[in-house]
C-alpha cells in the first residue's frame, strides 16, 4: 500500500515545479556589483602642482581562486547518498509507507554541493594589493581620484567595485591658490616702486621675472599668464598673480634720515 501526506505531496510538487523552471531557463538571481572602497592621501603643495604617483595599499575582497566565486567545491555529479538519487525518502510504519522529500539534497536526487574549503562558501577571500595611484598636475584639496575595478569583488561573480581616493593638499607658506590661479606677495623697496625695476622670483616651475613699472603702489597686482596651476579637466593653465607689497627701509643712521627728509621735500 502507498499513502502520501498532503505536506509531503506539496513538497514533491514544489520540487517538480522548480526543476521544470530550471529546465526551461528560469532566471537566476542577477550578479550584483561589489562595494566601493574609500582611501585618503596627503600631498604637499609642490606635489599637487607637478603631479605625482603614490603607492596605495588596498585591502579588498577578491573572488576566490579555488571556486571562482561559486562558494562550492568542485566535484563530479552523482546521486544523493541518502535517497540514492530518488529525491525522496520512504518510511515504513507497520502496513503504511510514507514518502517525504529528501532533506539532504532538497528533493533533487543529486549529491548536495559542499562549501569551498578555501573560502568556506563565501565565494571571496580577503587580499592585500598595492595599487599605483597617478595624481595629475593641478589636483586640488578635497578632489577625488577613481581607480576602476580595485574595489570589492561582486557577489555571485558580479563586477568589482572601485576605489575612491580623497586628496588632501597642505598649504604653502608663499603661494595661495584661487581656482587655477596662484597668488604671491612680493616685497618691493621704495626706490623700486618709485623708479621701476625687474624682480626675479622663484616660481614652482622655475624662476619668473616680474617687471615693476615706475610709480607702483603697494597692493598693486601683476598677472603673468599660464604660470599657475594646470587644469585637471583639460582647460587652460591658470595665471600667476603677483602682488607688490611696499617695504619701508630701516632708518639706521643720520645720513639715511637726511636722505629721507630731502626726498620728502622734493
Amino acid at each position: 500500500s502507498f499513502a502520501c501526506r498532503p505536506r509531503d505531496c506539496s513538497l514533491r510538487f514544489g520540487h517538480l515545479v522548480a526543476a521544470v523552471l530550471l529546465e526551461h531557463g528560469a532566471k537566476r538571481p542577477a550578479a550584483s556589483r561589489g562595494a566601493d572602497l574609500h582611501h585618503e592621501v596627503a600631498l604637499s603643495f609642490a606635489e599637487s602642482f607637478h603631479g605625482c604617483e603614490r603607492a596605495l595599499t588596498v585591502r579588498r575582497r577578491d573572488t576566490c581562486r579555488t571556486c571562482r566565486g561559486a562558494g562550492v567545491a568542485r566535484m563530479a555529479p552523482g546521486p544523493c547518498g541518502l535517497c540514492q538519487g530518488q529525491g525522496a525518502v520512504r518510511t515504513v510504519r507497520g502496513h503504511m509507507v510514507f514518502t517525504r522529500s529528501c532533506n539532504a539534497c532538497g528533493g533533487t536526487g543529486q549529491q548536495p554541493p559542499r562549501p569551498c574549503p578555501s573560502c568556506a562558501g563565501a565565494g571571496h577571500e580577503v587580499r592585500t594589493e598595492r595599487v599605483t595611484l597617478r595624481l595629475p598636475a593641478g589636483i586640488g584639496d578635497g578632489e577625488r581620484v577613481r581607480v576602476a575595478g580595485k574595489g570589492d569583488a561582486g557577489p555571485r561573480g558580479g563586477p568589482p567595485g572601485d576605489v575612491y581616493v580623497t586628496v588632501h593638499v597642505a598649504a604653502d607658506p608663499d603661494f595661495r591658490r584661487e581656482g587655477n590661479d596662484l597668488h604671491l606677495v612680493v616685497p618691493v623697496g621704495v626706490h623700486e616702486a618709485a623708479l621701476g625695476a625687474r624682480v626675479e622670483i622663484d616660481g614652482l616651475d622655475g624662476p619668473v621675472k616680474v617687471r615693476i613699472p615706475p610709480g607702483t603702489q603697494s597692493g598693486q597686482r601683476f598677472r603673468i599668464g599660464e604660470r599657475g596651476m594646470a587644469s585637471t579637466r583639460g582647460g587652460p593653465r591658470g595665471d600667476l598673480v603677483v602682488e607688490a607689497r611696499l617695504m619701508l627701509p630701516s632708518v639706521l643712521d643720520e645720513r639715511s634720515k637726511a636722505l629721507l627728509r630731502e626726498f620728502g621735500r622734493i
